[in-house]
């Protein structure tokens, strides 16, 4: 758990003497469960004072301090290399780059809008159970991209290496927060989002990085809050 609060939080948590983030794997749902009940508490507790749409904009901004923009960072990097119609060496370069492009921007606006928008939809009740839910299954769904190979030797794609039992765990806590929020339909979308996910940055990357690690977690977390409002709206 230290491990897994290291990497995909910036909370104040020092990780163990010797790190192991693919040992840590099964703990990611757990992460997002933390992450996913301080967003919903702030939207509840918003609710009180302010209509829906402001109270989810701060729920947002809750998780994103808590995670220091990791996702959204990932997200605009991998919008900006796949966006641009070059090859794939030219791609790996800009992932490096740590200027937002056209593409980055773009992505990153629909995603918040999408998200912000979603979740104003719903009551405070329903809104609490996304939030949570939308953030277990985010972390979840870079397990099995983590599965394919790293785009680059070296890069930071290569640092989860998710073995069977990490995943099979981490799958059951994933499935057991949506099955106890009502949410089941929700698993079925964090899974073809990462199916997606991981089809798409095998043919645009060559496989994984760690911008694609963040840009599968944002991607599900927008897609489960959108499958949400359409069954729950």
């Amino acid at each position: 758990m230290r491990t897994a609060l290291a990497f995909l939080t910036r909370l104040p948590v020092p990780p163990p003497p010797d790190p192991d983030l693919s040992r840590a794997a099964w703990s990611f749902p757990l992460v997002g469960l933390l992450v996913g009940a301080a967003a919903a508490g702030t939207r509840a507790a918003a609710d009180q004072v302010l209509p829906p749409l402001p109270a989810t904009i701060l729920a947002i901004a809750v998780a994103v301090l808590l995670t220091g923009a990791l996702h959204e960072d990932g997200l605009a990097d991998v919008a900006d290399a796949t966006g641009a119609h070059v090859d794939r060496a030219r791609r790996l370069e800009i992932l490096k780059d740590p200027r937002v492009g056209a593409f980055g921007a773009t992505a990153l606006i629909l995603a918040l809008a999408l998200t912000a928008t979603s979740l104003a939809a719903l009551d405070t009740t329903e809104a609490v159970k996304a939030l949570i839910v939308a953030h277990v299954l985010s972390r979840w769904a870079i397990l099995p991209v983590g599965l394919l190979q790293p785009a680059k030797p070296g890069g930071a794609g290569g640092l989860l290496r998710v073995g069977r039992p990490g995943l099979a765990v981490a799958t059951l806590l994933a499935a057991a927060a949506a099955v106890l929020a009502g949410a089941a339909v929700a698993l079925a979308a964090a899974a073809l989002t990462a199916a997606a996910a991981a089809l798409f940055l095998h043919r645009t990357l060559g496989g994984i990085t760690g911008d694609g690690y963040g840009a599968t977690a944002k991607l599900t977390e927008v897609v489960v809050c959108v499958t949400l409002v359409a069954f729950w709206g």
